[in-house]
């Protein structure tokens, strides 16, 4: 008893145990909702999982995720567990961090257990999407750059540093069509501000290509796959859509043509809604295979849209993006959540809470938060967002706090990718945004301060 309480007398120990009792409100969830939160994607996911017959339109490296947890227990409800255990051993790491680069013990803890009681942040976590093990990978990345912050020199100087980096960026390379986007400039960034590490750069880069792109590729080789992966144009398919029924003359007879063999005009007429790509992609007349088909035809497509109508693209891009900073909602778009029901399926997947008393507790709190008139509170993620540039704003002018500027860079960085990615107004799309965002409010505790800060400035940054 004497060696645990001497322990516990380290804080940055007795902040690691008292955030990995963040545990306990998940699991409450995760009995309420017993097994999971699933949407259509989820399901299609687990069907593939538990037949062995994989395509990767969703990426291979969740779904395979998802295959080997169901080796043990074939039910969606391990992967919601995992997901809680490793989102509580998050919080844990990131009170953990906070302490060891200056702030307080009490401010640390009651960050990340706001985290983990908003009803927005624990249902999500217990969903079967990828986003959640993407939100994982981001926050780890969080806490490795608090290292990076907290003494830069020591970090560069050993291997296992870069490589955890490296891995985490790769995860979410990996975990999300778009997560590349933000690992490649991110990684190009770190080689231009850490140029003199260029051994332990190529770590980093060693890392994230072999869990960003040698993994998915092997498991497409070793799996059985139906080698179907979005298609960049599918993405920008909207934006055409935004040319289509607003300014239809900056497309010329040949562009109308590759429209047309899409779906009929008609269809992107009466189907295109700004912020929600969804009725438009997903209709039965609207025909994915042929943008795969003719992927370059349809990239050039997409080029004449955007040079040929900027304004409406970027009106259409505003419109899809703007959940992400403006709290009022202008268009009355519907903010996708996760959903209360496990959507319809032959797989005998229904809801059946292992605690009555869990599930009503629980369906009470994300009732509360889905009320419409603070929706903007609550799965509108623009407050948080907005805090989080403001704080890293904060951050930017002050010269002692220089080295958390790279986790600033990482967070505008994804925000800017998200915001031109977004085919809908959808929490899940912000959620690493969201956790980074929250976790970083202690950090005014230093912008107030700066001395309070255990930071080594040293090296290039």
């Amino acid at each position: 008893m004497h060696r645990v309480l001497q322990a516990f007398s380290n804080p940055h120990d007795r902040a690691t145990a008292l955030g990995s009792l963040t545990i306990i409100p998940l699991l409450i969830w995760w009995a309420g909702w017993y097994p999971a939160i699933m949407s259509s994607d989820s399901v299609d996911q687990w069907s593939q999982a538990l037949s062995f017959e994989f395509h990767n339109s969703h990426p291979i490296t969740h779904t395979a995720y998802l295959w080997v947890i169901s080796l043990a227990w074939q039910t969606p409800a391990a992967v919601a567990l995992t997901q809680v255990v490793m989102f509580s051993v998050l919080l844990a790491l990131v009170a953990r961090r906070l302490v060891q680069i200056g702030v307080r013990i009490p401010m640390a803890i009651a960050t990340v257990w706001i985290v983990v009681l908003l009803p927005m942040t624990a249902a999500t976590t217990i969903a079967i999407w990828k986003d959640v093990p993407f939100t994982l990978a981001m926050g780890w990345v969080f806490t490795e750059l608090l290292l990076v912050a907290k003494d830069q020199s020591r970090f560069w100087r050993t291997w296992h540093g870069p490589v955890r980096l490296g891995i985490g960026l790769g995860l979410m390379w990996a975990l999300r069509a778009n997560g590349k986007l933000t690992v490649l400039v991110f990684v190009v960034a770190l080689a231009i501000g850490f140029r003199t590490q260029w051994r332990e750069l190529v770590l980093v880069g060693s890392a994230v290509l072999g869990v960003g792109l040698v993994l998915p590729t092997l498991l497409v080789s070793v799996l059985p796959v139906a080698n179907q992966p979005i298609e960049p144009a599918q993405v920008f398919m909207p934006d055409v859509a935004a040319v289509v029924v607003h300014d239809r003359d900056a497309l010329s007879l040949d562009d109308l043509a590759l429209v047309a063999a899409v779906a009929p005009l008609a269809i992107w007429e009466s189907q295109y809604d700004c912020g929600d790509s969804s009725p438009l992609v997903f209709h039965p007349e609207f025909d994915n295979s042929a943008i795969r088909g003719g992927s370059s035809s349809y990239q050039r497509l997409i080029v004449h849209a955007v040079v040929g109508a900027p304004g409406t693209v970027a009106g259409h891009r505003w419109c899809a993006g703007e959940y992400l900073l403006s709290p009022y909602n202008r268009t009355g778009t519907f903010v996708h959540r996760p959903p209360s029901e496990i959507w319809p399926n032959d797989l005998g997947l229904e809801r059946a809470p292992v605690s009555d008393r869990a599930y009503a507790v629980t369906l009470w709190a994300y009732k509360v938060v889905e009320h419409k008139r603070i929706e903007w509170l609550t799965w509108r993620p623009a407050i948080v967002v907005l805090l989080g540039l403001i704080t890293y704003a904060a951050v930017w002018r002050r010269r002692e706090l220089r080295p958390l500027r790279w986790v600033g860079l990482l967070f505008v960085v994804h925000l800017g990718n998200v915001f031109i990615t977004s085919p809908s107004h959808e929490f899940r799309y912000a959620f690493g945004l969201y956790l980074i965002s929250l976790a970083s409010i202690p950090l005014w505790y230093l912008i107030i301060d700066p001395a309070r800060a255990h930071i080594a400035s040293q090296g290039t940054s």
